[in-house]
């Protein structure tokens, strides 16, 4: 789970830096949100907690969901910035996958 939480982190601070590069827009702001977020997630990971490698998950479908219309439509945040996170959440979606199944996130 430790390599999924370093996804997380990765992933948080692209939602930053997209929300500086944004100019503080409306989307920039939502960005800190997630940010946040994930952040928290990694703590959890990192004390071991099952039930949260569940939720990060879902989050981290929810998310690259979001990314990818968010890439479809014109957006403050550089496109960049959103590939950055679109991978950075499938790479941390993979390795929560890879935990859950391996019985180490129960």
């Amino acid at each position: 789970m430790r390599v999924a939480g370093k996804f997380l982190l990765a992933s948080a601070a692209l939602h930053i830096l997209g929300a500086f590069l944004s100019g503080w827009s409306d989307v920039g702001i939502f960005l800190l949100f997630p940010a946040l977020l994930y952040t928290a997630f990694y703590v959890g990971l990192r004390r071991g907690l099952g039930w949260v490698a569940w939720i990060a998950l879902l989050c981290m479908l929810g998310g690259m969901g979001g990314t990818l219309l968010e890439l479809l439509g014109v957006s403050s945040v550089p496109d960049w910035i959103l590939w950055g996170i679109l991978a950075a959440d499938f790479g941390a979606a993979v390795f929560l996958v890879r935990a859950i199944s391996a019985g180490r996130a129960s």
